[in-house]
């Protein structure tokens, strides 16, 4: 009993040092995180020493060693897998040797072999599904390993014999109680890890959320300042600095006569920071030229933009152990985040500079071949009927004056629609009595408000592409009508009609045209969801565009 207690002491005395060890944030890490050789040479070197006290501290019983420094050996190799399990195992083993005894060899073998057993079950289960269960299984099992060798290859067999029936049961239940200890350690180090990056991850989404406002204009002085106060408002970070690739933008915390907006970058880890776009930890001199200077240590962490750093976020702390590894996590997360958030941002300018530049070339696109046939059709009139030549010169100039003029983005339906019968009107002069138009139009909208050039791409692509082919009897509808709280738009031909595959195409915008897709482009963009826009064809009947807009007249 006297034995039990001594070896249940010093397992306990073992379990607080690594359970001490493993509230800092670096052991933890190397626990969870995939093998690394510095990682890998830290737990060798911590388990290692665990075991070799423990062989120390072992009671000496009839000329053998009665020790826990096989719990050490497995702690190794449940915490750092069958590598590290096996190196605690052979240098605890070779130092069991050295200490002598008639079972120095069979217990050196059994400990390395226990090692190696104990990484392999945590390869095989993982470090989050360890349990007690395994625990107990993996401490019997070495214990077996133990006894047997011994009981085999320790001589002489009566001496072996005694020890075991003395030591055995003992070394076996501390091995047990000890292994099983350590995994519920490592299960509550786990859970206090969750807890504490639930926290952060909460932390960090309130950043986010608070931020997010102040994003939109990219990475500038005002947007970096209000980023700077809200990150440290919201953390334990005793100040922040953003800068662009050049210029410290922002500077928020302890005041410091060094560290302020407008100052160039002079810190070297931050050029390697935007050199490399990878983060880096400081500490000690940081070169700002202040000796009053508290702002020795922090963490500086890239701001991407297309896989490039554009500049860099700058958390700075006043002690050594300031900023925490889960700190680090976080400020890595808010720098992540802000970066994902600039990249987005300028996909959306990138995406509206495109649209105006579609819109642009719409609004610019006069077709050569209807321009000459217009001006051709004018000059045949301007003897046999000059007044149509004159009426048709005048449609083609308020098409001209419409299609060149500088527009806002709504407009109201009048102008779009007076456009629209102008074109009409010289489509009427050159297709002649084959073409005819109806109009079904509410006065009453006319003071509406609709996005600029609507109305005369999709009228010039049902004329185009749907009435032109035909020979003759070609009809266009156009109709302008309020429902409720919406305004709806139909036009209608019954020209020569298209595939469903193409009006799919159309649809989804995969067309190759570029002004109902435009069309359909701004819709979406403008209304976000709130318009609705329906094409309805057959090959040989024709075919139906319906826009529904919210209604909105002018002010």
């Amino acid at each position: 009993m006297h034995l039990l207690f001594v070896l249940l002491g010093n397992v306990c005395t073992s379990a607080m040092i690594a359970y001490l060890l493993g509230r800092g944030q670096y052991i933890y890490r190397y626990m969870v995180s995939p093998l690394t050789w510095r990682a890998g040479a830290t737990l060798t070197f911590i388990f290692s020493s665990l075991a070799i006290v423990s062989s120390y501290y072992g009671v000496r019983i009839l000329g053998a060693l009665a020790s826990t420094r096989v719990v050490g050996t497995l702690m190794g190799g449940l915490v750092g897998g069958p590598y590290v399990g096996l190196a605690v195992g052979i240098i605890s083993g070779f130092h069991r040797y050295l200490l002598g005894g008639f079972t120095a060899s069979s217990c050196a073998v059994a400990t390395a072999l226990a090692g190696y057993m104990a990484g392999l079950v945590r390869r095989r289960y993982g470090f989050k599904d360890l349990n007690w269960k395994i625990a107990v299984s993996v401490a019997l099992a070495a214990e077996f390993i133990q006894k047997g060798l011994t009981l085999i290859f320790a001589k002489p067999f009566e001496a072996a014999l005694e020890f075991e029936k003395v030591a055995g049961l003992p070394t076996t239940a501390v091995t047990v109680i000890g292994t099983t200890l350590f995994i519920l350690i490592l299960q509550d180090m786990q859970k206090q890890s969750e807890l504490a990056g639930a926290k952060a991850a909460q932390k960090a989404l309130s950043i986010a959320n608070e931020a997010i406002p102040f994003l939109q204009s990219g990475l500038t002085g005002d947007s970096a300042q209000k980023i700077a106060s809200i990150i440290v408002k919201n953390t334990d970070v005793a100040a922040v600095a953003i800068t662009d690739a050049t210029t410290v933008l922002a500077y928020e915390g302890i005041p410091s006569k060094c560290h302020r907006a407008g100052t160039p970058i002079y810190v070297p880890d931050t050029e390697k920071v935007l050199r490399t776009g990878k983060s880096s930890s400081f500490s000690g001199e940081h070169g700002c030229g202040d000796p009053d200077c508290p702002l020795y240590y922090g963490i500086t962490v890239p701001l991407m933009l297309n896989k490039k750093p554009i500049g860099i976020i700058r958390f700075y702390a006043t002690q050594k152990n300031g900023i925490s590894v889960l700190d680090e996590e976080l400020l890595e997360g808010i720098g992540n985040f802000l970066s994902t958030y600039f990249a987005l941002a300028d996909y959306e300018r990138q995406e509206a500079m495109l649209e105006q530049t579609e819109q642009k070339a719409l609004e610019s696109q006069i077709n050569p071949h209807f321009l000459f046939n217009t001006l051709s059709i004018i000059m045949s009139f301007c003897r046999t009927n000059p007044e149509m030549a004159r009426e048709l010169l005048g449609n083609l100039t308020d098409m001209l004056h419409f299609c060149f003029a500088h527009h806002n983005t709504m407009i109201p339906i009048q102008e779009e629609y007076a456009t629209v019968l102008s074109y009409l009107n010289i489509v009427k002069a050159r297709f002649g009595s084959r073409f005819s138009m109806e109009h079904d139009v509410d006065d009453d909208l006319m003071d509406c408000l609709v996005p600029a050039f609507i109305l005369q791409p999709l009228v010039e692509n049902a004329v185009t592409h749907g009435l032109f082919p035909k020979p003759d009897d070609c009809r266009l509808t156009i109709v302008i009508r309020g429902e409720a709280d919406r305004i709806v738009i139909k036009i209608e031909d019954n020209g020569v009609g298209m595939s469903d595959e193409k009006r799919l195409m159309l649809q989804n915008l995969r067309s190759e045209g570029i002004g109902v897709a435009n069309v359909l482009k701004r819709l979406k963009s403008i209304y976000k969801g709130e318009a609705t826009v329906s094409i309805t064809s057959a090959e040989g009947q024709g075919t139906s565009f319906v826009i529904v807009l919210p209604l909105n007249r002018k002010k």
